[in-house]
């Protein structure tokens, strides 16, 4: 559960953040890049500070994973990297950036699995979807990105170990937070899956858009199913 205090600064974080979310949609959708400047870089740091402080307000700063903050951090500034004029040139920083942000995911979801005799078979279930997306979708565009196609695939591979670990974190621990953050790392895949077709095969009615509320979304819902997990 969230704080219950009268006055608490997560929720206040967080409202800002679904605010300037909003916003950010809106100005992709408009194409409008004077709102995509003031709103993007906001976006990660209000989600940290809500996360932040729905732990330490209720809980103790002892209780706060520093890995998913570094994470955040890591989609912070890929977010700012791929907000730059030439999109071509800081497209690999960005990349890199998302890069570490899978990275940290990767390291605090396996590092929270200490005891997989609980494990739900049940659960393994939940890697057809994930896999026939990448089965269908990897050969339209793979042979399309040129000298990106390693460091695409690099990136690929990434995010297929968070999805797995996600969703090994699932089968050893269910619970809504851990559903959440399954259904954060799903909403990553489709948020990323958009951009790589949209860049490198076919342009997307309404692609900007699309890609920023899955990827708002996925990077919330593992916040949040973090956040939740700390009070189980």
């Amino acid at each position: 559960m969230l704080s219950t205090n009268n006055f608490s600064f997560e929720f206040v974080f967080l409202i800002l953040f679904f605010i300037v979310a909003i916003v950010e949609v809106y100005g992709e959708y408009k194409e409008n890049t004077k709102i995509q400047f003031s709103t993007k870089p906001l976006l990660m740091p209000l989600l940290i500070l809500s996360y932040f402080f729905g732990v330490v307000d209720t809980l103790s700063i002892a209780r706060v994973d520093w890995l998913i903050i570094f994470a955040l951090l890591g989609g912070w500034a890929g977010d700012v990297f791929l907000m730059q004029k030439n999109q071509e040139k800081w497209f690999l920083f960005g990349m890199i950036a998302f890069l570490i942000n899978q990275i940290f995911y990767i390291i605090s979801f396996f590092s929270s699995i200490f005891d997989t005799t609980s494990f739900n078979p049940f659960v393994f279930t939940l890697f057809g979807p994930v896999f026939l997306i990448l089965l269908f979708m990897l050969p339209r565009f793979i042979s399309k990105t040129g000298e990106m196609k390693i460091p695409v695939l690099i990136y690929l591979i990434a995010i297929l170990v968070m999805h797995i670990a996600a969703i090994l974190k699932l089968a050893a621990f269910q619970g809504f937070p851990n559903i959440l953050i399954y259904i954060g790392s799903i909403s990553f895949i489709v948020s990323d899956s958009t951009i790589a077709v949209d860049k490198w095969d076919k342009e997307i009615p309404n692609g900007k858009p699309i890609i920023m509320t899955t990827y708002i979304l996925a990077q919330f819902y593992i916040t949040l199913g973090v956040l939740l997990s700390a009070y189980l």
